[in-house]
C-alpha cells in the first residue's frame, strides 16, 4: 500500500495519504493533548484534502487509550469545524473504533454514524468499520 506522510505529531497522530483507500488516514496513538496538536493535525489533513481533492477520511482510534480533551471535543463539535468539513471535498468518513484492550470508553461509537450524518448533511456517508478490509469495501462502494 502506497503511503505519503501528510503530518506527524509524535505520540499523538500520524496523518498519511493511502492511495489504496484513496483516503487521508489519521492514525491516532492518543487523541488527548493539552495543546493545539490535535487541531493542528486535523487542519493539516483538511488542507491536504482540499489541495488534493480527496473525498475519503479514515480516523483510526483503535489503539488510542485516551479520548479528546474537553477543549478539542468542543472544537470538533463547533460550527467552525463543521464549516471546515463542509468546505472540503470530503464525502465518506470511516471511523475505526477503539479496541476493547485500548482502555478507552467507547460508548460514543454507537451514535457516531448518526451524529456525523446529522452534522454534515446528505452529501456525506459515514461508517464505523472494525477492519481496513471493511473500510476499503465501504470507500470503494458506489453511491446508491
Amino acid at each position: 500500500m502506497a503511503e505519503f506522510v501528510v503530518h506527524h505529531a509524535e505520540g499523538l497522530v500520524r496523518v498519511t495519504w493511502h492511495s489504496e483507500l484513496q483516503a487521508v488516514y489519521l492514525k491516532w496513538y492518543s487523541e488527548y493533548d493539552e495543546g493545539t496538536r490535535v487541531r493542528d493535525a486535523v487542519l493539516a489533513a483538511l488542507a491536504w484534502v482540499r489541495t488534493n481533492k480527496v473525498e475519503h477520511w479514515v480516523a483510526d482510534v483503535s489503539t488510542s487509550p485516551h479520548a479528546l480533551s474537553e477543549r478539542d471535543y468542543e472544537w470538533v463539535s463547533s460550527d467552525a469545524f463543521r464549516v471546515a468539513i463542509l468546505d472540503s471535498p470530503l464525502r465518506k468518513f470511516v471511523l475505526i473504533p477503539p479496541l476493547p484492550d485500548s482502555g478507552q470508553n467507547d460508548a460514543w461509537v454507537a451514535d457516531w454514524e448518526a451524529n456525523t450524518l446529522s452534522r454534515f448533511g446528505d452529501r456525506v456517508s459515514a461508517r464505523v468499520c472494525t477492519t481496513l478490509d471493511e473500510a476499503r469495501r465501504f470507500l470503494t462502494m458506489s453511491p446508491a
